[in-house]
């Protein structure tokens, strides 16, 4: 083989040998950059946590708050509901007779109690439907109040009813592949619209004064939670020194947001607090792009800071916001 055919040689499989190196060198990187977090899903998004982070996080669906109760036995449930309807039967209304209005047993692991909302009146009700995943031994409480007429109440079975086959459980760590709301250890399979909420505060183990929250409500009026509280600020009062690192539009997906984050100095001892936001408004309406928040702030605690400087600080927030997006189905 001539010297010039060895180079025409190397020519034509330097591309593929390019390629096979840039594809390993890809794989080794995602590999490498995916052993250090999970991927949690939170009502319809997903969002990539360090390894270890605990998640504390409340949902509602339908207007109903969800409580999931798990290791429950059959028995427990029927136990449990009995409990809660003796209770109701045995706390008298101030206008006569009990607190319980009703029992609506929708099927043999689907039972709605009907009370009174308020001891005082009688213009709204209270719904607890019990559902149990008996394959799972996993129990979810849903409770909401409706109004207090014939009309409301009908339409409040048949939402119960409808919604008894949109629930299926789910790991604590899977990502669904199908349409729905994730809720703790559950999937609510729809995607019509409807009062979804839900605030999930995360805590890392290897930030333990770091606190970061996740807010998402689905509303018909883009704009009304502007001026809501986070659920861990603290006054600007305790502040001597704020410097504002960003302030710009900045979108995540289709939702276009808005990122707002300050470095501020306690009067006290002079502690470093980083306070960041990230903020959507959302489109009307929308199951898929509701008003979302996203924060973190770090805690004015007796110990060490955990971040040690901007460009700590910053590369953090970073990692957790660029990793928010809706899930794919």
């Amino acid at each position: 083989m001539t010297k010039y055919d060895r180079t025409c040689k190397l020519a034509y499989w330097l591309p593929t040998i390019f390629a096979w190196m840039i594809g390993i060198s890809q794989s080794q990187a995602q590999s490498t950059s995916r052993t250090d977090f999970d991927t949690w899903c939170l009502g319809r998004y997903l969002i990539d946590l360090p390894n270890g982070t605990k998640v504390e996080a409340e949902y509602m669906t339908k207007g109903a708050k969800v409580n999931t109760l798990t290791g429950v036995s059959f028995a427990q449930f029927l136990d449990t509901v009995a409990a809660r309807r003796q209770v109701l039967d045995e706390t008298p209304h101030n206008k006569g007779g009990s607190m319980l209005v009703d029992t609506d047993t929708i099927t043999r692991d689907c039972i709605t109690l009907v009370s009174w909302n308020s001891a005082a009146g009688r213009y709204v009700y209270k719904y607890e439907t019990f559902q149990y995943i008996e394959e799972r031994q996993t129990l979810y409480v849903f409770t909401g109040p409706g109004n207090a007429n014939q009309e409301s109440r009908i339409k409040a079975a048949k939402v119960q009813r409808s919604s008894y086959g949109e629930l299926r459980y789910r790991a604590p760590m899977e990502i669904p592949t199908e349409p729905g709301f994730c809720i703790n250890e559950g999937l609510i399979m729809t995607n019509k619209t409807n009062r979804e909420e839900y605030t999930a505060v995360m805590r890392f183990p290897e930030y333990p004064d770091v606190v970061v929250a996740l807010e998402s409500y689905v509303t018909n009026n883009p704009g009304d939670f502007s001026d809501r509280a986070t659920p861990f600020g603290l006054s600007s009062a305790n502040y001597f020194h704020t410097k504002t690192l960003k302030n710009r539009s900045r979108s995540i997906g289709e939702a276009k947001g808005r990122e707002y984050l300050r470095r501020n100095r306690m009067k006290k001892g002079g502690k470093t607090i980083y306070d960041f936001e990230w903020k959507t408004y959302g489109i009307k309406g929308s199951m898929e792009y509701p008003y979302m928040r996203l924060s973190m702030r770090t805690e004015d605690g007796p110990g060490a800071p955990s971040l040690t400087g901007n460009r700590q600080a910053l590369k953090l927030w970073e990692s957790i916001l660029t990793s928010l997006r809706l899930r794919p189905y």
